[in-house]
């Protein structure tokens, strides 16, 4: 048998290259491993800060609906304080006064994201109103908003308070002669 320079023998040599061989593709699977949890750390940390993200500004959008809510009781009651002035014809400058507080009020909420929910000319829709009363009517469209009890609103497009509203209901006698003209 043929000895190397170092004095090894050709099979040991063999034996050492198999077995560093060996190590170096385990070594590479656990770099592969390792390499793949990284990957998927550093995925679920995206995902988190994306997450915390979106929920900060959902609180920061939505965090004021609470105390909006709240703040529809007073301008429910300046709206009723507005009406109940002009009936009794108040003093003008009272009246001025309400107005004026009234105005300045709902202006400071509609910049807080504060909408009032259209009722004037439209159907009714369940998504946004409440019916609190029904008339029977004869000309006009069936489900038609007639009268608004209390003024519903929307905050940032989400429902705060569905509007009460008053429709109008046509007989099914006329609801067929319409579907047959």
């Amino acid at each position: 048998m043929k000895e190397e320079k170092d004095g090894s023998k050709p099979e040991d040599a063999a034996a050492k290259e198999e077995a560093v061989l060996n190590e170096v593709e385990k070594l590479s699977k656990e770099s592969a491993e390792w390499r793949d949890k990284l990957l998927r750390v550093c995925a679920d940390y995206d995902n988190a800060r994306k997450r915390w993200e979106r929920e900060r500004d959902d609180l920061l959008k939505y965090g004021a609906v609470t105390l909006l809510r709240d703040l529809l009781t007073v301008v429910d009651e300046l709206e009723q304080a507005l009406k109940m002035a002009r009936e009794h014809k108040s003093d003008a400058e009272i009246l001025k006064g309400l107005e004026l507080m009234h105005k300045n009020f709902v202006n400071l909420l509609k910049k807080n994201g504060l909408e009032v929910i259209e009722t004037k000319g439209k159907k009714f829709d369940p998504h946004f109103h409440e019916i609190m009363g029904m008339q029977d009517i004869t000309e006009g469209e069936d489900q038609g908003i007639l009268e608004e009890i209390q003024k519903g609103y929307l905050c940032e497009g989400k429902v705060l308070r569905t509007s009460k509203v008053v429709v109008g209901v046509k007989k099914e006698k006329e609801i067929l002669e319409e579907g047959n003209s």
